[in-house]
């Protein structure tokens, strides 16, 4: 089936369809990886303005809205993410606290923006979709929407995971998989064959904690989640031979308190 270029990949129906299938679409935060983790960097949220940023289907949004959030505003750059969010949204009574919009994190904040609103901003796998200059812009300006003592929890593509230009994995003689790891220091697209072809961006380590250390940040919690880590084939059984290498990157970054 042919399809739009211009649209995001999301809005793509067949690629929207078979996110849908995925167990982070069909059970929420607990069908996501690193949640419990993320969870408790996150913290409590209560009486808190929160701001979630690649928000999809609005699963976070509202664990924030019925964990007591004073309010919660979300975005996404997929038209067909932020419908499906409202509908189940408005499924719960607690909906009307959250405020949902399309939004291109490449262009910034918008009007989502300004000066010390937010107790929290949160980002699940979003900002690998980003370029470099378009990440090193957005850090600045969620840096200054986040009040003195506030927090940014996010996680993204480890950059192991991003790294190799043919994602393919060796077969080893005892029958283990190994995977290729090359062109770490080349930030450059990635074309991957994920869910019938995407476009990511990789970038080193050094490149993200340097990027948040100039936005003004202050790290504070950071984990390398392994598939090893959990009972892959149980939760997530597409990722059996992902046991090697590190998938995602969950961090936790403060905005120093006023005087400190």
């Amino acid at each position: 089936m042919s399809h739009n270029p211009s649209l995001p990949i999301y809005d793509r129906p067949t690629f929207f369809n078979n996110y849908l299938t995925l167990p982070r679409s069909q059970k929420g935060l607990d069908g996501a990886p690193g949640w419990p983790k993320l969870r408790e960097m996150v913290g409590d949220v209560a009486a808190e303005t929160v701001l979630d940023l690649g928000c999809g289907l609005g699963w976070f949004s509202r664990y924030a809205a019925q964990s007591g959030a004073a309010s919660v505003i979300a975005s996404d750059i997929s038209n067909r993410m932020i419908e499906r969010a409202k509908e189940m949204t408005a499924q719960e009574a607690f909906g009307t606290k959250i405020e949902y919009g399309v939004k291109d994190l490449n262009d910034g904040l918008g009007a989502d923006g300004g000066k010390e609103k937010y107790d929290l901003v949160y980002s699940s796998l979003a900002l690998h979709y980003l370029p470099n200059e378009s990440v090193a812009r957005l850090l600045k300006e969620i840096f200054a929407s986040i009040k003195p003592g506030g927090r940014f929890v996010f996680s993204i593509e480890h950059p192991i995971f991003t790294s190799p230009s043919n994602p393919v994995p060796t077969t080893l003689p005892d029958g283990r998989e190994i995977w290729p790891f090359d062109s770490y220091g080349n930030e450059s697209i990635r074309e991957t064959s994920w869910m019938g072809g995407v476009t990511k961006y990789h970038r080193t380590m050094q490149t993200y904690l340097k990027s948040l250390i100039d936005a003004g940040f202050v790290l504070k919690d950071l984990v390398e989640w392994l598939a090893s880590g959990v009972d892959v084939n149980t939760m997530f059984p597409e990722w059996s031979i992902e046991k090697e290498r590190p998938m995602f990157l969950l961090v936790k970054v403060e905005k120093p308190s006023s005087g400190h």
